[in-house]
Formats: structure tokens, sequence, C-alpha cells
């Protein structure tokens, strides 16, 4: 019981810390190369800022309420996804990792769950 404790607090954490570092990353990319307007971008490039604003507000919801913070990166992630896979420079690793924090949450809130069910037992 501890154990699975110990391990939604970690999942929580780690979802918080690399979220919130993605987060910057991509904020810091934005300034630094001068964020293009989204509407004059192909329907490509505006399925991508859609996912990734996706994935921020997702990363950034998980603080309070962990499960549609998750759902709601994992679903930027899944919009995201598809256009940058069949793009010339295909997957990289970074996005890849903007899946992470998401994951982690929904792990987080379904342990904590369970937890709270098993405890009113």
């Amino acid at each position: 019981m501890n154990t699975l404790r110990i391990s939604a607090a970690l999942c929580r954490w780690t979802a918080r810390i690399v979220g919130t570092l993605l987060v910057f990353v991509i904020v810091a990319f934005a300034i630094g190369e001068g964020m293009p307007n989204p509407l004059t971008q192909p329907t490509w490039g505006q399925v991508i800022f859609l996912g990734l604003a996706l994935i921020m507000i997702g990363i950034l919801l998980g603080w309070q309420l962990e499960l549609p913070g998750g759902i709601t990166a994992l679903a930027g992630f899944c919009v995201g996804f598809v256009p940058l896979y069949n793009s010339a420079r295909g997957m990289t690793w970074f996005y890849i990792a903007l899946a992470l924090p998401g994951a982690l949450y929904i792990a987080s809130a379904i342990l904590r769950r369970y937890l709270e069910k098993r405890e009113s037992t």
C-alpha cells in the first residue's frame, strides 16, 4: 500500500518537473526563433501548433487536475502525431518526450483512485 502511494507521488512529481521543463523549452524556442503566425502556416503546421498548445495546456492543467490534464496532453500529442509522422523530418525525440508528462499524470491519477477505493473498503 505504501509502495503504491510512493509510486503515485513519484509519477505526479516527475510529470510536474519534466512537464514544466518542456513547457519552458517550448516557450524559449517560440521567443528565440520568433513565433510565426499560425494562421499563415499550411494546414499541417496549424495542426502541429494546435497539438503543442493542447500539450502545454494539459501539462499545466495537470498540476491541479491530473486526469483531465493528462488526457488533454495526450490528446494534443495525438493531434500533432499524424502530421509529424508523415512529414519529411519525421518524429523527433523531443516531440515523443512531450507524451511523457501526460502519461505520468494519468498513471498517478489511476494509482491515487485505486488507493482511495482500497482504503474506503
